[in-house]
């Protein structure tokens, strides 16, 4: 009579569940870039958000640096008017300052989605140089910082038309004060 080896139940579940858990080549799955929306859009290296945002003329982040001390954003201090009690001659300079921003940021926004587009056709033509990449990434490195020192001045400017006390509420509204 020949002797047959059963196994436990255990090994047998856990020789099971190791050989469903383990990788194989016909289980790996490649997950789509994060870029592969990309492909057809305007401007390919910016998100169709930040080519809204750039149009715009949206601060996008840019000014925080003075936003969190004390030095607030003209659009957000239209907004707040009536809670902080402007006058009506501060509203009109503070919305003065906003469309001058704006208005700025909108042109300097245009500016970087042009040199955004040449940087994507540079790789898009198959052969950019150390040099072209560089020149026009530091081009768009100082619009960038050009951009942003427009909604910073625009803070500046505005904080200059408020008292300490608005500005101490405008922080509390804006949860910057607990």
């Amino acid at each position: 009579m020949k002797s047959v080896f059963v196994a436990p139940v255990w090994l047998v579940g856990t020789c099971m569940l190791a050989m469903i858990s383990m990788p194989t080549q016909a289980q790996h799955v490649h997950e789509s870039s994060s870029y592969a929306h990309s492909r057809g859009a305007e401007v390919t290296s910016l998100t169709d958000e930040e080519v809204r945002a750039l149009r715009q003329g949206e601060g996008m982040g840019l000014a925080r640096a003075a936003e969190l001390n004390h030095f607030p954003g003209p659009r957000h201090l239209l907004d707040l008017a009536s809670d902080l009690e402007l006058s009506d001659a501060q509203v009109r300079r503070i919305r003065a300052i906003h469309d001058r921003m704006k208005s700025q940021a909108v042109a300097k926004g245009e500016d970087i989605i042009m040199a955004e587009k040449h940087l994507a056709n540079l790789f898009a033509s198959g052969d950019p140089t150390a040099q072209q990449m560089t020149q026009v990434t530091e081009h768009l490195g100082a619009m960038r910082g050009q951009l942003q020192a427009i909604h910073l001045l625009a803070h500046i400017e505005a904080a200059r038309e408020l008292s300490a006390g608005q500005i101490r509420e405008y922080d509390k509204l804006r949860g910057y004060l607990n």
